[in-house]
């Protein structure tokens, strides 16, 4: 299963319906406009981006997935992170996955 951080970053296509998008990423169906943004799987990333569907494979659902942030397409979630990564730097004068983490805790 997953978490939704309070802090979450939206797209403007999901500012608007949160919960409709949150709906489509909590059912087991493939939905190809819907893209979360969590926590790194290890710690060569920053941040990493997954379609929807991908989150409930299993080995990704056993982990416990926190989702910061969740945009309507690929392009869209790149532009997020940019965001994201632009909001911590300015707060701490550097990035790194710990800080992320301090970010949105």
């Amino acid at each position: 299963m997953f978490v939704w951080n309070k802090k979450m970053y939206m797209d403007e296509k999901v500012r608007k319906k949160p919960a409709r998008y949150k709906r489509i990423a909590g059912r087991k169906r493939s939905f190809r406009q819907c893209f979360c943004i969590t926590f790194p799987a290890n710690s060569k990333n920053i941040m990493d981006i997954y379609p929807s569907r991908e989150l409930w494979f299993k080995y990704r659902a056993a982990c416990g997935i926190e989702i910061i942030g969740m945009a309507s397409g690929m392009e869209s979630a790149v532009q997020l992170v940019a965001e994201m990564a632009q909001d911590i730097y300015k707060e701490y004068g550097d990035i790194s996955p710990l800080l992320v983490q301090k970010f949105f805790a």
